[in-house]
C-alpha cells in the first residue's frame, strides 16, 4: 500500500522526478566507470606481475629484504632438488623455473654501459620474453652464448641482432670476468628506465659469467593466483621441515608496486565515492525538500482522516527509496554500456614512464556494479530522512492553513 501510494508520488511531477533519476544515475554511471577501470587494471597488474616474478619465489631472505653482500644467497644444485621435488606433483602448481640474475658492464669497441642481467631457461613455464621480442628472435637452448636487449639499450651501444657484445660481471668469488655473446634479438619492455639497461641471457652464460652453478631463485605459478599467500606459508613450513634455510613469498609481497598502485588507486576510488555520494545527497535532500514542501496540506488532509505521522514518514521514505532504486539501475545500466563501448573502441594512454600506450579497459561485471547502486541507494535514503521527518511531524491545523 505505501509502496503504491509513494510509486504514484514519484510519477506527479515528472520534470522533478527526471532531474533527480538524471543527476544519481550520472553519478552511478562515472562511478561504475571509475571501479571498472581500477578494477582492470588491478587484474591487469596481477597477471602481467606474476607473468614475470611468478606467483611465489623462494629465495634467501636477506635477497629479499637487500641485506646480501656478494653472492652469498646463491641456491646450490643439491638444494634446487629438493625444492623441485616439492612442487613436481603439487596440484596447484602450474610450473616453475629458476633465475640468476647480475649487474655490470655491455658494450663493443664504440662504447660500453651499465646492464642489469637476467639469466633465465628459455622457453620456461612463467616467462622467457619471447612475446615482447620486437627484432630478431627469442633465446634459444642451442647452447651458444646469446643475449636479448632492451631496445633502448641497443639504440645507446648502436647495436642490432646479429652483433656480438661483450658482457662483464665480477664472479661469485669475486674477480673480474668477461665474455662474448651474440645479441639475437631486442625487447620491448615497457618501461624507460629499464628499457634502457636490461639485458636478458641463457641462464648457462650467466652461470658461465658469475662462474657458479647455483641460482639466484626459483619461480612458481599457481592456477590459482589468490592462492599464494597460502602456498607460500605452506612452502614455508615444508621448507623449514627440510631444513632449508630459505624463504618463500607471494608476488604480493615481491614488489612495492603493486601495493603503490592499489593504495593509489583506492584513495582515488574513495574519493570518487564521496563526491558522489554528496552529489546524489544534496540533489535528492534539495528536490525531496521541495516536493513534500508543496504537498503540506496534502499532509494535513489525509493526517485529518486518521494518517498517523509515522504512516506519512514511511510513505515518504518510499518515495526516496524508489528515486534511489530507479537511479541506481539506470546508473549501472548506463555504466555497463558506457563499458562495452570503450572496450569495443580500443582507446589507448600512455601511463607515465611507459614507452608504449596501452587500451583503455573498463571491468564489466557485477562486482563493480555493488558499490555505485548502494551508493545511490545509500545517499538517497539519507537524504529523504529530514526532509521525510520534519513533513511528518507538522501540526495538522497548521499544515491544512499553508498556502
Amino acid at each position: 500500500m505505501f509502496l503504491k501510494i509513494a510509486a504514484r508520488n514519484v510519477l506527479r511531477n515528472k520534470r522533478r522526478t527526471a532531474f533527480s533519476l538524471g543527476v544519481t544515475a550520472l553519478g552511478v554511471a562515472i562511478l561504475y566507470f571509475v571501479i571498472g577501470f581500477i578494477a582492470d587494471s588491478f587484474e591487469s597488474v596481477k597477471i602481467n606481475l606474476t607473468r614475470e616474478i611468478g606467483a611465489v619465489q623462494i629465495a634467501d631472505a636477506k635477497l629479499f629484504d637487500n641485506k646480501t653482500e656478494r653472492y652469498e644467497y646463491l641456491i646450490p644444485q643439491e638444494t634446487l632438488e629438493k625444492i623441485v621435488a616439492l612442487l613436481r606433483d603439487d596440484p596447484r602448481v602450474e610450473g616453475y623455473t629458476w633465475t640468476l640474475g647480475f649487474a655490470g658492464l655491455i658494450g663493443n669497441e664504440k662504447g660500453s654501459t651499465l646492464v642489469v642481467g637476467r639469466g633465465l631457461i628459455p622457453g620456461n613455464p612463467i616467462e622467457d620474453y619471447s612475446e615482447i621480442v620486437v627484432a630478431g628472435r627469442p633465446l634459444s637452448n642451442d647452447g651458444t652464448p646469446q643475449i636479448l636487449v632492451g631496445r633502448r639499450l641497443a639504440e645507446t651501444l648502436n647495436v642490432r641482432p646479429g652483433d656480438v657484445i661483450n658482457v662483464a660481471t665480477g664472479t661469485a668469488s669475486g674477480a673480474f670476468n668477461a665474455a662474448s655473446a651474440t645479441i639475437v634479438g631486442t625487447i620491448r619492455y615497457n618501461n624507460i628506465a629499464q628499457e634502457g639497461q636490461l639485458g636478458i641471457v641463457n641462464l648457462e652464460f650467466a652461470q658461465q659469467l658469475l662462474r657458479t652453478p647455483g641460482v639466484e631463485r626459483i619461480l612458481v605459478q599457481l592456477a590459482d593466483l589468490d592462492q599464494a599467500e597460502a602456498f607460500a606459508q605452506e612452502l614455508k613450513a615444508k621448507l623449514a621441515a627440510l631444513e632449508i634455510p630459505l624463504d618463500a613469498r607471494p608476488w604480493q609481497k615481491l614488489t612495492a608496486f603493486y601495493d603503490s598502485i592499489r593504495a593509489f588507486w583506492g584513495v582515488f576510488a574513495a574519493f570518487t565515492t564521496i563526491g558522489v555520494f554528496v552529489l546524489v545527497f544534496f540533489s535528492v535532500l534539495e528536490v525531496l525538500t521541495m516536493s513534500f514542501l508543496e504537498r503540506t496540506r496534502e499532509v494535513g488532509t489525509i493526517r485529518a482522516i486518521g494518517t498517523n505521522r509515522l504512516q506519512v514518514f514511511r510513505i515518504f521514505l518510499a518515495e526516496g527509496t524508489i528515486l534511489g532504486l530507479l537511479g541506481g539501475v539506470l546508473g549501472v545500466l548506463a555504466g555497463t554500456a558506457l563499458g562495452l563501448w570503450i572496450n569495443s573502441v580500443d582507446i589507448r594512454w600512455l601511463p607515465p614512464g611507459a614507452l608504449d600506450p596501452v587500451s583503455v579497459r573498463i571491468a564489466v561485471d557485477l562486482s563493480v556494479a555493488v558499490v555505485p547502486f548502494l551508493t545511490a541507494l545509500i545517499s538517497t535514503f539519507l537524504g529523504t530522512l529530514y526532509p521525510a521527518w520534519k513533513t511528518a511531524r507538522q501540526n495538522i491545523v497548521e499544515a491544512l492553513s499553508y498556502v
